[in-house]
């Protein structure tokens, strides 16, 4: 692994008085990371939401609601665009266009509709309804 220090500033060895950068010039801050695409797109549709990350870890903390609200999508090679959860990696995601499933997933339907807001998506994982 790269350690990108810049220990060539300042007086010290490993005094940094610049940001870090990498040996391309990029600077590596976390705050610097965000790409122009992402600053360009206005929707962040595809972004991953705080609340869908927060539902995933409650269902992958509650693996029975799982099972007893959403329905279980079996063999199915292509996943129709929707929203689903991911038992195994404990993921709520949303699929805008049609995308393939790999082998041995345990996935669950969450809604056919990937626009859904995230208040009728926790009222599905909750109640089933």
């Amino acid at each position: 692994m790269t350690d990108y220090k810049n220990d060539n500033v300042g007086d010290a060895p490993g005094a940094h008085t610049d940001p870090v950068r990498t040996p391309r010039g990029t600077r590596v801050a976390p705050g610097d990371t965000t790409s122009d695409t992402w600053r360009a797109e206005t929707t962040f549709r595809e972004a991953p939401q705080q609340e869908l990350m927060d539902l995933g870890a409650w269902l992958a903390e509650h693996p029975e609601a799982a099972r007893k609200n959403l329905k279980p999508v079996r063999n199915t090679v292509v996943l129709d665009p929707g929203v689903y959860y991911n038992r195994g990696t404990g993921v709520v995601e949303r699929l805008f266009s049609p995308q393939h499933a790999a082998l041995g997933h345990q996935l669950f339907r969450v809604s056919t509709k990937p626009d859904a807001s995230v208040e009728e998506i926790r009222r599905k994982v909750l109640e089933g309804k």
